[in-house]
């Protein structure tokens, strides 16, 4: 290989990386919001496989099945490729996580008396939600200077997303809908009630998806080196407010549940001067302890020393 082929090689692997597992820019989104799809139908149609009156629509869920865990395969051996340190990706959690994601589907390979196993260990699926991040999290300043209008000498120094949980428990009813559509499309024999019926839950679900989908991606708060940026994104349209770090006079972390503390995700509420509402509360936050104590240094640095509280684990959670 000469050089010039050298290095084209060389720079294609972090481009690739960026996009497969860091989901930069819009190929990167597309890439994500794809896999999560496919994952989601992927699991939807797990239940149709195991009930025996759909057995003569099983040909075509194998075919489906099949193209799902060679695109997942491909996407396995791409980021194998792709990552900065291969071995630390292979033996990393999320690289585990994708390597069990289609080893049940080569299990079944082996013989039918591990294919019902091997379905139901599709289930781990759901796990590759874990893997994607907050879209709004990219370091692109210039393009969040233009979509949420920075000030003068401003520069945005963190970004609080939420954790991934978020993302997993909201595809949940997704699923599940997607999966009771399927069942009533087929076992029902293509009558006009249960496509009406089917089509329904499939358009809820494709909107509850995207609900959960800007939620998680693009409900952020930015923390610049002036102030608190909200930004909230809704179906149709968004929103963004500002808190000046005077303005704040207590800055609380704390983890909702037990599950919460395993899993490393809490909830953060910011208490300002301001009357109505008074307070900022963002719920399923990745990293919340580090966000609150930065939050609270700047406060500092404003001249305002607000009251940094951490509260112990409280009965429920709020996703």
């Amino acid at each position: 290989m000469d050089l010039s082929g050298q290095h084209k090689h060389e720079a294609l692997r972090p481009h690739l990386w960026a996009i497969l597992h860091d989901g930069r820019g819009l190929a990167g989104h597309a890439f994500h919001i794809g896999l999560i799809l496919m994952i989601m139908v992927s699991l939807a149609l797990l239940p149709l496989e195991l009930v025996p009156q759909l057995h003569t629509y099983h040909t075509t869920l194998i075919v489906i099945e099949v193209l799902t865990a060679v695109i997942f395969t491909v996407e396995y051996v791409l980021k194998i490729y792709a990552a900065p340190d291969r071995k630390q990706f292979i033996f990393s959690l999320y690289g585990l996580i994708d390597l069990f994601s289609i080893a049940p589907f080569y299990a079944g390979l082996l013989g039918t008396q591990y294919l019902r196993a091997a379905q139901l260990l599709r289930i781990i699926r759901v796990l590759k939600l874990g893997e994607f991040k907050a879209a709004a999290a990219e370091n692109e300043e210039a393009r969040m200077d233009r979509g949420i209008g920075l000030l003068e000498n401003e520069r945005i120094e963190y970004i609080v997303t939420r954790h991934p949980f978020y993302l997993i428990v909201g595809c949940l009813p997704v699923i599940a809908f997607t999966a009771v559509g399927f069942i009533l499309l087929l076992a029902f024999d293509g009558q006009v009630v249960a496509i009406t019926a089917a089509c329904s839950l499939f358009i809820f679900a494709l909107i509850f998806f995207w609900k959960t989908w800007l939620d998680f991606g693009y409900d952020v708060i930015f923390v610049t080196n002036m102030r608190l940026i909200l930004q909230n994104q809704y179906i149709i349209g968004r929103s963004i407010n500002q808190v000046n770090y005077h303005a704040i006079t207590n800055v609380i972390p704390y983890y909702p549940t037990t599950l919460s503390y395993l899993l490393r995700y809490g909830s953060i509420k910011i208490e300002t001067t301001a009357a109505e509402p008074g307070h900022i509360e963002m719920h399923t936050v990745r990293k919340h302890e580090k966000a609150a104590h930065m939050i609270m240094e700047k406060s500092f640095e404003s001249g305002h020393r607000p009251t940094l509280k951490q509260n112990s684990p409280a009965i429920s959670a709020n996703i």
